[in-house]
Parts: structure tokens; C-alpha cells; sequence
């Protein structure tokens, strides 16, 4: 996910500009092919907004990736100047940034340092994608046909719980097509032996693990490979595996994961799912959410006559919600809620239609790059407090000291900024990632108040929190 992000996390200021400028906005409707297998491309494509899925004619025109806002279009039939090696479909309505080949090319040949960062970037992004296709590959072979397995002292613990769990499961499996049902002290115990498994996937295969990245990638992929086919059988989990609207934490993820409804499909799924709701990081979700209701309740208690709040990349935007149904003070709130997802922003504006509360807010759809960059704008008085949760973990450091300045221009003196980021102490960090495939960027105290004191804040952070898990971290800086 997020290539695009990855290519411009390589390039210069400049280059960037360069980018913005000479593309061109492109728009294309649901169920319009973007590019077509065995046809020249003419340009290079940025997904901005929308979703778009890719097949081959070999596969039957089976589905085989979903791109969303961030992923690249057509740069390998860029690199090996070739017909599209697929045919690309916008889903639903699809915004991209166009970049000509042709006028590409040109400054490729005529700028040898943009050149270099460009081709560093790509070979950055091929590797990724290699290294994934190999980790795949993997898990398809016959362990029993490896002579020896290198990481087989490591591999042990690891197996010894998944076998465990697997076994548990199994049993619970046939109790309920005995008696109907799962009793509860089995459902207990299962509950008991997913965190316990996902605790010890961390401790191995966790960045403080001191492994190599290769052998956790290796890890891992045996992991995912035995608990992939239960996950598969929920309804939360599964969603974020998947990742329908292109990346794990969409704005109905979280809507299903606020629910906190252990659901799925045959007679373990729903048990299943209720052990994922109950992993650290998905109650860190759920309780982010109370924890920003205490922040936009205590912005509505200052003494004055209209409060205005922004949250970037609002998803559900349900603590809004929150504290316009329980709060007194918030008869002076008017939210701005931003996001680069149509039916999020759709989602938002029907429960407010169905909560009466639509005059309250403002629901801008917009694409956080450019507002980052400065290409587009939004036309707000001075905000009290802007947030955001669930973005800057997806985003490099770069761009979130770009999101940090933009933020810092629409508050008001005074005003505040919070932004939540996964903390490295999450315990469900390896199950997230090595299994659902949710990967973000953990960040500490000391990298918040870096950012910070980097940024247009020119200070650290002025207070940190966590909620009651110590996942989430919320950190925060008043503009003086």
C-alpha cells in the first residue's frame, strides 16, 4: 500500500513539485479500464481517490490485487518500456494523477540526479514486492522435502503454540457439531491461547526481537500460512485482511471493530473474530475513540462563542458523533471532517442525516497529499483543535512533518494539535502484520516530540497520552 508514498519518500522537494505540477488530474468512472492488457501505456498513474482491482487474461479475470489511494499504475511497463502486463478496472469512480511518459522520459534523460533518485525509488518499491513474492513462495513449499531448516530452533516455540491453539480449535470444532454450541470454558481457553499466541509471535517476531529482517519475513510467513485459514472464516479480521477499499483501516474496519460483535462464518468463526476484537490493538482502537470524545469535550468547555474542530482522514468519525449526542457544551461545535474516501464521507453524512445533525459539520473530501503539499486548499476559519488518528502510521516522516505545517496553519494561537500513532510497544503488532498483512509505522515519544520540534511548532510535544492498552499514543502540541 502507499507506493506512491514510498516513491515520493526517495525523491527531493523539487522533484515532488515537479510531479504535482506536470500531472494531470484524470477521472474515471466505475467499471472504465485504466489500462489494458497488451496495450502501450502513455502515462504513469497515482491512484488519488477511488479503488481500482487487477487481473490477467491467464487468471480468468479472477481479481488479483485491489489498488487504492497511494498504489502506482503502469510503472513497470514504465521501467521496461512494454505493453501493460494487466488490465487495470476502476472499481467504483476513480481520481488519478496522470504523469505523460513521454515528458517523464525527457526529464529522466535530462536531469542524471532526478534520474538517480527516481530508478533508487523504483528499485526500492520492486524489492518490496519480490521480497513479498518470495515469502509466498515459501509457504507453498513441502517443509518436509527441506534436507534441514535453518530456523527450526526458532521456528520451534512458535509452532508448539500455533499446534496448541490449531488442536484447541479443532476440539472446539467438534464440541459444537456434538452439543449445538461452544461452551464457555472452552471459548475461554481459546480466547486465553490466541493472546497467548500473539504474544509470543511478538516477543519472536517483533523489531525489538533483534532478528534479521529476512528470517522474520520467513517466520512469519510460516505463521500466517497455518492461522491464515481461521482467520478467513471472520468478519472483522477478515475485512482487514482484505482490505476491500485498498488498505486495512477503512472506515468500515473501524466501524466494525467499534462494534466490538465477535462474527463470522461456520461454527468457529465467530469465536475467532471475538479473539481478534479482544488482541491490545484492536481495544486500543476502541478506546482511541473515548479518548478523543475527553479532547473534543474539553476544547467545547472553553469560554467561547463558537468552537471549530477539523479531523484529517475522519473514517467513521464516530467520536464526533459522541459528543454532539452526550455533551452540553457542544451546541457552539462545528466540525470539519475531511477525507479522501467518498463513501466514508457518505457514511458520515447519513448518520448525521439520521441523527439530525447535519448542520453541525462540514465534510470535505479531499486528498491529504495535496493539502500536505499545499496544491489544493481548504477554506477554513481558524480552527481550535485539529486532529487525526489512524493516518501518520501509514505515512514516513517527511510527510507527516508536511501534515504537522498544514495543521498548524488552520489553528488558531492557542489551538491544538493531536495526532495518534501506534506506539512499538503493541503487542499485537507481529499478528497484524505478518498475518492480516496491517503494516505501520510504530513510532516512540522522542520520535513525536522530533517531529514536532522539526515542524512549524518549532517545540516537542506539549502532552502525551496513551489509552488504556498503551498501543495508541496520542501526542500533542498548542501553537503559541
Amino acid at each position: 500500500m502507499f507506493e506512491g508514498l514510498s516513491l515520493i519518500k526517495e525523491l527531493a522537494e523539487d522533484d515532488v513539485e515537479w510531479i504535482l505540477e506536470t500531472g494531470k488530474e484524470h477521472r474515471v468512472p466505475a467499471q472504465t479500464a485504466i489500462t489494458q492488457e497488451g496495450v502501450r501505456l502513455d502515462a504513469l498513474y497515482l491512484v488519488l481517490r477511488g479503488l481500482a482491482e487487477v487481473t490477467v487474461a491467464s487468471g480468468g479475470g479472477r481479481r488479483l490485487a485491489t489498488l487504492g489511494p497511494g498504489e502506482l499504475i503502469g510503472e513497470v511497463s514504465l521501467l521496461e518500456d512494454r505493453p501493460a502486463s494487466a488490465t487495470v478496472k476502476a472499481v467504483e469512480p476513480t481520481l488519478l494523477l496522470a504523469i505523460p511518459h513521454q515528458v517523464l522520459a525527457a526529464k529522466l534523460v535530462a536531469e542524471p540526479s532526478f534520474a538517480a533518485r527516481w530508478y533508487r525509488a523504483f528499485a526500492l518499491i520492486l524489492a518490496q514486492r519480490l521480497r513479498q513474492r518470495v515469502t509466498a513462495l515459501t509457504q507453498q513449499l513441502v517443509r518436509d522435502e527441506a534436507p534441514e531448516d535453518p530456523y527450526a530452533d526458532l521456528w520451534q516455540p512458535l509452532e508448539e503454540a500455533l499446534e496448541d491453539l490449531k488442536t484447541r480449535l479443532n476440539a472446539a470444532d467438534k464440541e459444537a457439531r456434538q452439543n449445538g454450541r461452544i461452551g464457555a470454558a472452552t471459548t475461554a481457553q481459546i480466547e486465553q491461547r490466541f493472546a497467548s499466541c500473539a504474544t509470543r509471535m511478538n516477543d519472536i517476531l517483533g523489531e525489538r526481537s533483534g532478528l534479521d529482517e529476512h528470517v522474520r519475513d520467513e517466520l512469519g510467513g510460516r505463521v500466517k500460512l497455518d492461522l491464515l485459514p481461521f482467520v478467513l472464516l471472520t468478519s472483522s479480521a477478515e475485512r482487514v485482511y482484505c482490505k476491500p477499499r485498498g488498505y486495512a483501516g477503512d472506515y468500515s474496519s473501524i466501524e466494525v471493530i467499534y462494534q466490538n460483535q465477535g462474527q463470522g462464518s461456520g461454527r468457529l468463526g465467530p469465536l475467532i473474530d471475538r479473539c481478534f476484537l479482544d488482541l491490545p490493538a484492536a481495544k486500543a482502537v476502541r478506546n482511541r475513540r473515548r479518548l478523543l470524545v475527553d479532547e473534543i469535550q474539553q476544547t467545547c468547555a472553553a469560554d467561547q462563542a463558537a468552537v471549530r474542530i477539523t479531523s484529517l482522514a475522519c473514517g467513521p468519525a464516530e467520536e464526533v458523533f459522541d459528543v454532539l449526542a452526550e455533551s452540553p457544551d457542544s451546541s457552539r461545535l462545528h466540525a470539519t471532517l475531511v477525507d479522501f474516501d467518498e463513501e466514508a464521507l457518505a457514511f458520515v453524512k447519513n448518520v448525521a442525516i439520521q441523527r439530525g445533525v447535519l448542520d453541525r459539520l462540514t465534510l470535505a473530501q479531499a486528498n491529504l497529499i495535496y493539502l500536505a503539499v499545499g496544491r489544493h486548499r481548504l477554506e477554513l476559519p481558524p480552527q481550535d483543535l485539529v486532529y487525526s488518528v489512524g493516518l501518520i502510521d501509514y505515512f514516513n516522516d517527511p510527510f507527516v512533518l508536511k501534515l504537522m505545517n498544514y495543521a498548524h496553519a488552520l489553528l488558531r494561537p492557542g489551538g491544538r494539535l493531536i495526532l495518534g500513532n501506534f506506539h512499538p510497544a503493541n503487542s499485537s503488532r507481529a499478528i497484524m502484520e505478518y498475518v492480516l498483512e496491517w503494516k505501520l509505522i510504530h513510532r516512540t515519544e522522542d520520535d513525536m516530540h522530533r517531529l514536532f520540534a522539526a515542524s512549524l511548532f518549532g517545540r516537542p510535544c506539549t502532552r502525551i497520552r496513551f489509552e488504556a492498552e498503551g498501543v495508541n499514543m496520542f501526542a500533542e502540541c498548542v501553537k503559541e
